[in-house]
């Protein structure tokens, strides 16, 4: 969230900044209001606890007075507190000054990389060559769970494997500590992160009846929500950690599109970068997530191209994001396959994750970034590496892992 106080001073700036991100502005004029009723609530209250302490003993009837007086005050004090907290949730982040003001229409195509592959025969989709291959089973997916659900199998079971030991070396090797993280989080964690959508319909979350548990769309809310309510020290930053996870949303039917196939579905495992770090490197630190994520689609082999995302497709937390979005043949197009993000000190405020610099505690900064959708790299890498029988060549940099070169037609 952001500082009440530079909303305070900074009022015009960002009710701006709020509408530019997509998000109801007239939020910060209601902000606004419900802050400085609270405020005079608190100093009512505080004027009250004066008094009373002053009163001896010899004014007793005086003295109920006062503790009724309070009381009352500090009732309506509560439940504008709780309209207080309720409000400022709903304010983004602010945009970096970079990013461009617009929509999806207006994210800037920063470069591609990689040769789209050319095919002297038809292009196959990933579920045509998931058949031919016996690797995908959404029928039996749909009758044990629902629409929306799969199976891998066969050889897509051992790739979706050698995806996470290939980006787990890697990241080991740069410094990133390996964690297998809960599927479920607190609605804190959640909310924390800033995953809290524009109205209900957008929400993608899917919560457990009777439970303050929420499952988690990204294992970035489980690493981040590790270091909540703590003090890190500065020396020990940057801390960073690449997680693995299911992931779950509610994504199927709620836009009308991207309903054929694993591109967008209910469940699917996810390997994410989350780092803490002081503010003075989480610019540079930003960068070099980006860099990381492509190298790796570089190896595979994947064409990409590198977007960076203006201020209405940012979401609620992030104040700058590149996605990387790989070469789709069988949509002759690109599209989203991974994203990476600075959320500056908006997720380490709503947890209360802080520094110890100088000798004063101070927010930190949190990023994330994702290494591989794991659902999305397989077609991916299905699609580009396809041949005309029907069968996929492995990129070099997983055959180790698979212990072969090819997913050969059963």
């Amino acid at each position: 969230m952001l500082d009440i106080k530079y909303i305070r001073e900074n009022k015009d700036f960002v009710t701006k900044v709020t509408k530019e991100k997509g998000f109801d502005e007239t939020i910060i004029e209601n902000l606004l209001a419900v802050d400085e009723e609270r405020r005079k609530l608190m100093q009512i209250s505080e004027e009250i606890r004066a008094k009373k302490n002053k009163l001896s003993k010899d004014y007793a009837i005086e003295g109920k007075k006062l503790k009724s007086e309070l009381k009352e005050v500090e009732l309506k004090l509560s439940k504008v507190e709780l309209k207080f907290n309720e409000l400022m949730y709903k304010i983004p982040n602010i945009s970096a000054q970079d990013v461009k003001v617009g929509t999806e229409e207006n994210n800037e195509v920063i470069k591609k990389v990689g040769d789209i592959p050319e095919f002297a025969f038809n292009v196959r989709d990933h579920l045509e060559i998931g058949k031919l291959t016996d690797t995908i089973d959404f029928e039996r997916g749909s009758k044990v769970a629902q629409s929306g659900f799969f199976y891998f199998k066969n050889d897509l079971t051992l790739l979706e494997l050698a995806l996470a030991q290939y980006a787990f070396e890697k990241l080991q090797k740069l410094g990133f500590t390996p964690i297998i993280t809960p599927n479920v989080a607190k609605e804190r964690n959640i909310v924390g992160c800033g995953f809290q959508a524009r109205s209900e319909k957008e929400r993608q979350i899917y919560h457990i009846e009777g439970e303050d548990l929420d499952l988690i769309a990204t294992a970035e809310i489980t690493l981040v929500g590790m270091h909540t309510d703590e003090v890190i020290d500065v020396k020990l930053l940057p801390l960073k950690y690449v997680g693995y996870s299911s992931c779950y949303r509610k994504e199927i039917g709620s836009y009308g599109k991207d309903v054929k196939g694993i591109l967008r579905v209910h469940e699917f495992k996810k390997i994410e970068m989350v780092v803490f770090c002081d503010p003075e490197q989480s610019d540079k630190i930003h960068e070099e997530l980006l860099a990381i994520e492509e190298e790796i689609y570089q190896e595979l082999g994947i064409p990409y191209q590198v977007v960076k995302m203006a201020t209405g497709d940012l979401g609620n937390a992030a104040s700058k994001k590149y996605d990387l979005e790989a070469w789709m043949p069988s949509q002759n197009r690109y599209r989203e396959i991974t994203s990476t993000s600075n959320t500056t000190d908006f997720q380490a405020r709503r947890l209360n994750i802080k520094m110890r610099k100088n000798n004063e505690n101070v927010y930190l900064h949190t990023l994330n970034g994702t290494v591989s959708t794991t659902s999305r790299t397989v077609i991916a890498i299905l699609e580009n590496f396809q041949n005309e029988d029907g069968s996929v060549n492995i990129p070099l940099a997983l055959q180790k892992w698979m212990g072969k070169d090819k997913i050969v037609v059963t």
